[in-house]
C-alpha cells in the first residue's frame, strides 16, 4: 500500500484512489513574468516523481500543470490583492506586450522541462484561455452567498467558509491577531480575497481585460486554478501539488472556492514541497540568490545532476542547495552508469548466480521506500546494496538471463529517475604503438601494486586514463 502524507491533516494516509486504477493530480505551474528558477523546479520535479512512481505501480495517471499568465499581483502572497500584475511588471520592464512576456516565459519553461526530462503533463492550461469558466464559477459563488461585490471587484467572505485556514494554520482568528494587510475600506475584512478585478483605481489602466457581470475587469489568482483543475480533472482531485509557500494564501483560497461552488470536497490528498534555501536563505527571485536551469548547464553541469540533486532528496525536508551537491549527484550517477556498462559488456557465464533473487529483495526494498511517502533515500539505498551484490558475483560471472533481469529492473527503476544511459559505450581504437605502450604500464602497475606502492600504482592508472584506458581491478 502507498502512503502519501497529506498536508491537509498532517499525517501519512495510505492512498485511495478516487476512481480505481486512475489517479488525477494537479500542480500549480509557473507564473511566466520571469525565468522559473531550480526552487521552483524542486517543487514541480516532486510532482513528476509522484506521477512517475504511480505510473510505475500501474495507474492511469491524468496530470495536469496550470499556466498562470494573468492575475498574479505583486503582493497577492500575502492576500492583500494590490499590487501590479506580475505580467505587466515585467512589461514594462523589458519593453515588451504582456502577450509576449508571457509566451517568451511560457517558451522557456516548456523547454527547462524537456531538459529536465518532465513526463509531459496531460494538459498545461493557460489561465487567459479560461476565463470563462473562471466567471461561471464566481456565479456559482455568487448564487450561495459566500461573495460580495465592492467598487474595486468581487470578493470571497472568508467568514463564511469555516474551514478555512485548516491547511496552513492560518485560521480567521490567528490572521486578525497578528497578520499585516494592506485596508480596503470597501471589503468586509480585510482578508477576503478578490475572484475578480475590476478596471478601477490602480488596476484601471490593466492591459489584459475581459467583459463580465461585474463590469470589465480580469480573474483572481486563486481563482485561476479552481476553475482549470475542475474543467480538466473533475470537482474532487486525488492529488493536488505545489511548493510550500502556495500553501497559504493560495491554496487555502482554492479550497474555500471549490468546495463552497462544487458542494464536494475539493482534494483527497495535499503535498507540498519543502523549501530550498541557499545559505540557509529561501532561494527566491527578490533575494536575487537564485539558479535558473540555464545558469547551471552554461556552468557545465548536466541536467541529470540537476534532476537527480531534487529527487534524491526527501520532498518534505528542507534541502540547502549547492554547486557541491550536483557534483555528487554527478559521481552517483556516473557510478550507476558504470554499473550498467558492466553488465552490459560483461561475458555471460553457464550458470546462475541467484541474481533473481537478489533483484526480487532489491524491488521489494525500492517500492517499501517509495510506498512510504516517496521515501527515497530507502529506494535508493536498496540500489546501492544490489550494485555490491551483483558486482561481486560478476567476478564468478552471471548468466546471459541474468545480464538481462538486471538490465529490465535498471530500466525500469529509470522510468522513475531517468538519469541512467543504456547505450552501449564505444571503445576507443589504439594504433599497435599505443598497445604496446598501454600494455607496458598495465605491467608497471601491476608490479607497484605486488610491491604494495600504492602511490605509483595509482599515478600510472591516472596515465592510463588519461589515454583512454580504464581499468578494473577484479579476482
Amino acid at each position: 500500500m502507498m502512503q502519501i502524507y497529506n498536508s491537509l491533516t498532517k499525517k501519512k494516509e495510505v492512498f485511495v484512489p478516487i476512481e480505481e486504477g486512475k489517479a488525477r493530480i494537479y500542480t500549480c505551474g509557473p507564473t511566466v513574468y520571469s525565468n522559473a528558477h531550480v526552487g521552483n523546479f524542486s517543487s514541480f520535479l516532486m510532482a513528476d516523481l509522484l506521477v512517475r512512481y504511480l505510473k510505475y505501480k500501474g495507474y492511469e495517471v491524468k496530470w495536469i500543470m496550470n499556466i498562470t499568465d494573468v492575475g498574479h499581483l505583486t503582493d497577492d502572497n500575502e492576500l492583500s490583492d494590490s499590487g501590479e500584475d506580475k505580467l505587466e511588471a515585467a512589461s514594462k520592464k523589458e519593453n515588451k506586450t504582456v502577450w509576449e512576456i508571457a509566451r517568451y516565459y511560457e517558451d522557456l519553461f516548456m523547454n527547462d522541462l524537456k531538459v529536465l526530462k518532465f513526463t509531459p503533463a496531460f494538459k498545461y492550461p493557460r489561465a487567459t484561455e479560461h476565463v470563462n469558466e473562471m466567471i461561471e464559477m464566481v456565479k456559482e459563488l455568487e448564487n450561495k452567498g459566500v461573495v460580495y461585490e465592492t467598487s474595486d471587484g468581487v470578493y470571497f467572505d472568508i467568514s463564511k467558509f469555516k474551514d478555512y485556514g485548516r491547511l496552513s494554520g492560518n485560521s480567521l482568528e490567528a490572521l486578525q491577531a497578528g497578520a499585516r494587510v494592506e485596508v480596503n475600506e470597501d471589503k468586509r475584512s480585510a482578508f477576503d480575497f478578490a475572484v475578480w478585478k475590476k478596471l478601477t483605481g490602480k488596476n484601471e489602466a490593466h492591459i489584459m481585460k475581459w467583459e463580465s457581470p461585474w463590469g470589465t475587469g480580469f480573474p483572481g489568482w486563486h481563482l485561476e486554478c479552481s476553475a482549470m483543475s475542475k474543467k480538466y480533472l473533475g470537482e474532487t482531485l486525488d492529488f493536488h501539488t505545489g511548493g510550500e509557500d502556495n500553501k497559504f494564501p493560495h491554496h487555502e483560497s482554492e479550497i474555500a472556492q471549490s468546495e463552497t461552488a462544487n458542494g464536494k470536497k475539493f482534494v483527497n490528498y495535499w503535498m507540498h514541497k519543502s523549501r530550498v534555501v541557499v545559505n540557509n536563505e529561501k532561494m527566491s527571485k527578490s533575494l536575487g540568490n537564485f539558479f535558473t536551469v540555464s545558469d547551471l548547464v552554461n556552468k557545465g553541469f548536466s541536467a541529470d545532476s540537476i534532476r537527480f540533486t531534487f529527487l534524491s532528496a526527501h520532498y518534505r525536508s528542507k534541502l540547502n542547495f549547492t554547486e557541491e551537491q550536483l557534483k555528487e549527484s554527478q559521481k552517483t550517477i556516473d557510478k550507476f552508469n558504470d554499473f550498467i556498462q558492466e553488465i552490459l559488456n560483461t561475458h555471460a557465464a553457464d550458470k546462475e548466480a541467484g541474481i533473481a533473487q537478489d533483484i526480487k529483495a532489491a524491488r521489494e526494498q525500492f517500492e517499501k521506500g517509495m510506498d512510504d511517502d516517496l521515501n527515497m533515500s530507502v529506494a535508493l539505498a536498496s540500489l546501492y546494496g544490489l550494485i555490491k551484490t551483483v558486482r561481486k558475483k560478476l567476478e564468478s560471472g552471471i548468466s546471459k538471463n541474468e545480464k538481462d533481469i538486471v538490465i529490465d529492473f535498471m530500466r525500469s527503476l529509470n522510468s522513475i529517475f531517468e538519469v541512467f544511459d543504456f547505450e552501449p559505450r564505444k571503445f576507443k581504437e589504439f594504433s599497435a604503438e599505443e598497445q604496446k605502450v598501454i600494455n607496458e604500464l598495465i605491467e608497471k602497475r601491476n608490479r607497484y601494486r605486488a610491491e604494495k606502492n600504492w602511490t605509483e600504482a595509482d599515478r600510472v592508472r591516472d596515465e592510463l586514463i588519461k589515454m583512454g584506458v580504464n581499468i578494473a581491478d577484479k579476482k
